[in-house]
């Protein structure tokens, strides 16, 4: 009987099919994002921005490299492989496409294994290596950022974006003279709105050197397939932009001697990367906090921060300090909220210790 049970265990098999996992794990979502993030360097080989897609591909091998020999070092893997191409690409998208191909390698090598060697062992860590990298980027090559394109006159004015327009610092393309008039004649007639052109141009592409500015339709597309699963919750993402824009429409001007209520909403939106940062890298893992209440804070403050950073818009690199300085702001709130749980469950325990004594 027992070598027959004996032969049974040896034979056996172990089967995870009756366990279903509700939520998709990391490398899922890293797929997930990796293929959006594809589409957007389709539509930087589509433009012909060949430079840009070289220095994505350059951060992007750096950061593979980086992990591949900590994991030689440690024998043990430090970083999912496809996370780290997630985060190698999007390091390149946040870098001008003008910055020197050997400092982005020395860069993104070099940070990434610092940084995932003896600070970040996993990618659930409070900082977002990205942001890091980036900033770093910025301090070491400021001048192949661009600057503010928009002046404290501007702010002044009720619609700066319509300026910046006709002036040139925004394209418009051949397409959005006739989208605009069908817009203007089905849509925005019945409102007595009559929407200028350049505005199509300004979403579809913004044609700066820094990649991560530039699709702000293809970044909205890739909000609605990531914010659509479970697991990659748009609360955080949603209060960002909601209360980042209100703090631009009313305060904005105010601020520069104009009036209330008439901030360019669409210009603090469509630039500085806001919405690709709130799609791929305002909650990184590990970066937000756990609980509800936690990232409805997060979001807010997140909102009132990028308002006070990056104002009105046009910042190259504003967005990138506004998640890193949400980062430390993430460890306050993380702890707040493990004191309330443990307030909970000092509760529950004292609730219990008493039903204990009355039987």
């Amino acid at each position: 009987m027992k070598n027959s049970i004996d032969f049974k265990l040896k034979n056996s098999v172990a089967r995870v099919n009756p366990f279903v996992y509700s939520e998709p794990s990391v490398s899922v979502i890293s797929i997930r994002m990796l293929v959006l993030l594809f589409l957007q360097i389709v539509a930087l080989l589509v433009t012909k921005s060949f430079m840009a897609v070289n220095v994505i591909l350059v951060s992007t091998l750096g950061a593979v490299l980086a992990g591949v020999l900590c994991k030689l070092l440690t024998k043990k893997q430090v970083y999912q492989f496809f996370t780290l191409i997630v985060q190698g690409i999007l390091l390149g998208m946040f870098l001008p496409q003008t910055f020197p191909l050997q400092s982005v390698f020395a860069i993104s090598f070099c940070i990434f294994f610092v940084l995932s060697l003896f600070v970040c062992k996993n990618v659930n860590t409070w900082i977002n290596v990205v942001t890091f990298c980036t900033i770093l980027a910025w301090i070491i090559g400021r001048r192949f950022f661009p600057d503010f394109a928009i002046t404290k006159d501007l702010l002044q004015l009720k619609n700066p974006s319509a300026m910046l327009i006709r002036d040139g610092v925004f394209p418009i393309y051949g397409f959005d003279f006739g989208v605009t008039d069908f817009l203007n004649n089905t849509i925005f007639n019945h409102f007595n709105v009559k929407l200028p052109a350049g505005y199509i141009s300004l979403l579809v592409d913004t044609n700066s050197i820094i990649p991560a500015f530039r699709f702000n339709l293809l970044t909205i597309i890739s909000s609605i397939i990531l914010f659509s699963d479970v697991s990659y919750s748009g609360i955080v993402p949603t209060l960002f932009l909601v209360v980042y824009a209100v703090l631009v429409r009313l305060f904005s001007p105010v601020l520069f001697g104009g009036a209330f209520n008439q901030g360019d909403v669409i210009l603090a939106l469509l630039t500085s990367g806001t919405l690709f940062c709130s799609v791929f890298v305002i909650q990184w893992y590990g970066t937000i906090p756990v609980s509800i209440i936690g990232k409805v804070l997060y979001g807010i403050f997140t909102g009132i921060i990028a308002f006070l950073v990056v104002g009105s818009g046009t910042s190259p690199i504003g967005m990138v300090y506004t998640v890193l300085i949400c980062n430390v702001l993430n460890i306050l709130i993380c702890f707040f909220e493990e004191k309330v749980k443990f307030n909970m469950l000092k509760k529950v325990v004292q609730k219990s210790k008493a039903t204990n004594e009355d039987e």
